[in-house]
């Protein structure tokens, strides 16, 4: 301070009066600094506030989103579907699974070509898919109750060539059902085909579907698999069948709840009777 008072008192005043203004400009400089560094500090605290908020605000639907009867009931079910889809196409293309799924949403909206698709890339994978033959046979009946012209219907032919043994569905599956007669999950996939083709042939449906003694893959997913459908009517009604069906599963998994027989109803009132006898 001393040095500085020496140096002040000793300049000329011109030089005195620089030395001045550069001071002032100096503390206006760096105050200007700490009110800029001030502004962006306080823009920051409101950012994150604010980021905060809307992350708050995400976390926690709204009472509208929490109504059971509208998470169970979309109004638009296969848009909504097809958001799901989307994302497996892209991540799981190699599941045949994935396509399969495209097919059954596809075919619900009518959209003929990405059915298409969806059958071709399936076919890729699995040619001989017990699932991918019912979306086949669909197909065929889909395309012979509205009949195809112009360039869809020529787009259709040519793609389809490489696919179809046969553009009959009756006649598709019928070869498909002598070329699998050995395996389970193909029979029941072509005899529901087949009852669904020709409901007169239910008799034969369900023969070819509960034969299991000499069919390979008679797993008990599988057998599982054909109760449920016997079961679900896609074989019309067949409740003597379906006894005797799981009677047969019974004596191959003995310990399978699927296929254990209801327990006997007790006489409730005569056995209270008898208790009071005694």
């Amino acid at each position: 301070f001393l040095f500085l008072l020496y140096v002040t008192e000793n300049l000329a005043p011109s030089e005195l009066k620089k030395l001045r203004n550069k001071q002032r400009k100096q503390r206006r400089k760096a105050e200007l600094e700490r009110q800029q560094a001030a502004q962006a500090q306080e823009k920051r605290e409101q950012h994150n506030k604010s980021r905060q908020q809307n992350d708050s605000d995400l976390e926690q639907p709204t009472l509208d989103e929490l109504i059971p009867e509208k998470l169970e009931r979309v109004e638009d079910p296969l848009e909504q579907a097809i958001k799901f889809l989307q994302p497996l196409q892209e991540l799981a293309s190699n599941r045949i699974e994935t396509h399969l799924m495209a097919f059954e949403i596809y075919i619900r909206k009518g959209r003929t070509l990405l059915m298409l698709r969806s059958i071709k890339r399936a076919h890729r994978l699995d040619m001989n898919n017990p699932d991918l033959h019912t979306c086949l046979v669909r197909f065929l009946l889909h395309t012979s109750k509205s009949p195809l012209e112009g360039a869809v219907g020529e787009v259709v032919k040519r793609q389809t060539a490489g696919i179809f043994s046969s553009t009959k569905a009756a006649q598709l599956n019928a070869e498909y059902l002598k070329k699998n007669r050995n395996s389970l999950p193909h029979l029941l996939q072509g005899s529901r085909m087949l009852y669904i083709l020709d409901p007169s042939a239910q008799t034969k449906a369900l023969f070819l579907v509960t034969s299991i003694e000499e069919l390979e893959g008679v797993t008990l997913q599988n057998c599982t698999k054909v109760l449920d459908a016997l079961r679900n009517g896609d074989f019309g009604h067949c409740d003597d069948t379906i006894a005797d069906y799981m009677t047969k599963c019974h004596v191959r998994f003995p310990f399978a709840t699927a296929f254990r027989p209801p327990e006997p109803k007790t006489n409730n009132h005569q056995e209270k009777e008898n208790s009071i006898k005694n």
